[in-house]
């Protein structure tokens, strides 16, 4: 007499319906990219729009039955990986590929992960190969760009952020316990990121496309060192000196978003402080850029955007992670010694070069060390310093016409910002 087989038993049959769901779609949408692909280029794949979610479905289905992933996702596995490398023998060509044998690979994992009941985890890997199937042109095109130094970069980057960041102790060492190794890296890689980012998106949409998009783009690098390149390019190009203003206008409006950003990353309540002082700068600036672009349209012929070099590098970075550390201990020092007011005084000098360190250390200690409100007003201050120490490379730096423009437009915002500390007694002191 053969004894029937009892399989395990599924204690949440709508979970476990919702995870096969899960599963069925991520493995249609790689399958509809795939079947998109080949279609595209003439030819016919092992695998499409109804083999790819079967994959997923089988991976989701035994990690179901199996009670998580076990062997029996492992010989599942095995399976798969022979039959896909027997169609690869069979349907391979004389220039022969692997990108959907291994993405059919891969979407087995997202079943797996989906029936484990990781859906986030199958989320974002199913998102991810559909991401990377279907910007292979773009992908492959910007790899061929890249030169030696900023592949280089790239290797940096993912080298702070996911080799050294997780090994740093997360302890506070230091004079008042203020530096802590793990944060204050984090903050490196924060700003090294988004600095990345605008470079790679200046890197693929090229600076002599838009003007005004360079601006902005800039802006998520350095407003102060957009300001100062479109200065001197309009030593150079004066008939071009207005329009080069309104980008460097553009530059400083995404710096005050950046610093929103940033206080939102690290302290979420002080935006409540901090938020209607940026808000009105940035209404206040926004309107006067408006209105000088409206009157100064870019002209025919107008200049290649500055390059912008790669904003990372290690030796940078470093650099950054000091002058965190020690304006940390500066602003803390100051509070302990000199009260409040010697915070403002710690800000106005930190924000005349750079507003990323004193913003985070400010918004770090923000609730902590020091009342919120302080610590808003003393981003408010660094702000406003910025502003007012781009204004004076403006008119050093740039032509008459530049300078006619751009100093409007950030006295708008420091008019704004002035009045904003007084409304919202923000004063750090």
């Amino acid at each position: 007499m053969v004894m029937p087989v009892q399989l395990p038993t599924v204690a949440d049959p709508p979970d476990a319906l919702l995870r096969l769901l899960a599963a069925l779609l991520l493995g249609g949408l790689i399958g509809a990219e795939r079947e998109r692909s080949a279609a595209a280029a003439g030819e016919r794949d092992f695998a499409g729009v109804r083999t790819f979610p079967l994959f997923a479905m089988l991976g989701a289905a035994i990690a179901l039955v199996s009670g998580g992933i076990g062997s029996a996702v492992i010989v599942g596995f095995a399976g798969i990986t022979a039959l896909v490398i027997a169609s690869y023998f069979r349907t391979s060509t004389s220039d022969p590929g692997t990108t959907t044998e291994v993405a059919a690979l891969a979407t087995y994992w997202v079943g797996v992960m989906a029936g484990a009941g990781a859906l986030v985890v199958a989320g974002v890997m199913g998102v991810g190969v559909v991401a990377l199937l279907a910007t292979k042109e773009r992908l492959e095109a910007f790899s061929r760009a890249l030169t030696r130094d900023e592949l280089s970069a790239v290797l940096g980057l993912a080298v702070i952020s996911v080799v050294i960041l997780p090994v740093l102790p997360d302890a506070p060492y230091g004079p008042w316990g203020v530096w802590n190794p793990r944060r204050l890296w984090l903050m490196v890689v924060l700003v090294c990121g988004l600095s990345f980012v605008a470079f790679v998106a200046m890197r693929l949409l090229g600076g002599a496309r838009a003007l005004y998009l360079s601006g902005l783009l800039g802006g998520l690098v350095s407003s102060t060192a957009v300001t100062v390149a479109f200065a001197s390019r309009s030593a150079a190009s004066s008939q071009h000196a207005t329009a080069l203003a309104v980008a460097s206008g553009l530059a400083s409006l995404v710096m005050l978003v950046r610093i929103a950003v940033l206080c939102a990353v690290v302290q979420p309540r002080l935006l409540f402080e901090l938020g209607p002082e940026v808000g009105l700068a940035l209404a206040a600036g926004a309107l006067a850029v408006g209105i000088m672009a409206r009157r100064t349209p870019v002209a025919e012929g107008a200049p290649d955007a500055p390059e912008l070099t790669n904003p990372f590098r290690l030796t940078e970075a470093l650099k950054f992670t000091a002058f965190y550390a020690v304006v940390l201990l500066f602003v803390r020092a100051a509070g302990t010694y000199l009260g409040t007011r010697a915070i403002a005084v710690a800000a106005a000098v930190s924000g005349l070069t750079d507003v990323d360190a004193i913003t985070l250390s400010l918004a770090g200690s923000s609730g902590y060390v020091m009342p919120s409100r302080i610590a808003a007003g003393g981003i408010a201050v660094a702000m406003l310093a910025n502003t007012l120490a781009k204004a004076v490379y403006a008119s050093w730096l740039g032509s008459p016409a530049y300078r006619r423009a751009i100093v409007p437009m950030l006295g708008v915002v420091l008019i704004a910002g002035v009045a904003g500390l007084f409304v919202w007694d923000l004063l750090p002191w």
